[in-house]
């Protein structure tokens, strides 16, 4: 809670004024570069479509930039699967450990593999606004380009997604929160 607390007002009130969400904003690039920008558009049945669009080409002009406009569900689900296989990997359970345990000697294999994919198991019941701070914690960049998709995480994104979903963690934001 208090970390929340410590980010400037007005920037986190964005998160909760946004009238449409999007979980890759300001982590999403082309290959130029470039950010993709959240753009949505509302039919008049009250439909609306959410995409990813270029900077470029809304800088200078529609195709400039080689890269179409991006279903936001899509993209969003194509990383979110990436994410998702990343975190059940049991090779990636053993490259993180021995870091983690560094950081915490606490502790051990089964809570970090519990942590992890505990995770995977309760992701649809999270928050727009938790899943979006999640991913942030563990994605550096997208990069898309036309006939690819990059995802760049964090160095250390992952060893801290355990050390906040560990037991004692939980304990403590609890206690802080009474």
């Amino acid at each position: 809670m208090q970390a929340v607390l410590v980010t400037n007002g007005r920037i986190r009130g964005n998160d909760t004024r946004t009238k449409v969400p999007y979980l890759l904003k300001g982590i999403v690039f082309g290959n130029d570069g470039r950010a993709l920008s959240p753009w949505h558009t509302t039919k008049k049945n009250g439909r609306r479509y959410r995409y990813y669009i270029p900077q470029r080409d809304t800088k200078e002009h529609a195709g400039v930039s080689g890269l179409p406009r991006l279903p936001a569900a899509e993209l969003e689900s194509a990383v979110l699967d990436q994410l998702r296989a990343i975190l059940r990997s049991p090779e990636l359970v053993g490259e993180v450990l021995p870091q983690v345990i560094k950081l915490d000697p606490s502790l051990d294999e089964a809570k970090v593999t519990v942590a992890m994919t505990r995770l995977d198991a309760i992701w649809d019941r999270l928050f727009l606004a938790e899943q979006t701070r999640i991913v942030k914690l563990l994605v550096e960049k997208v990069i898309v380009s036309p006939d690819d998709l990059e995802v760049r995480l964090r160095a250390n994104g992952i060893e801290r997604l355990v050390l906040e979903m560990s037991p004692k963690s939980i304990e403590q934001e609890k206690e802080a929160m009474a």
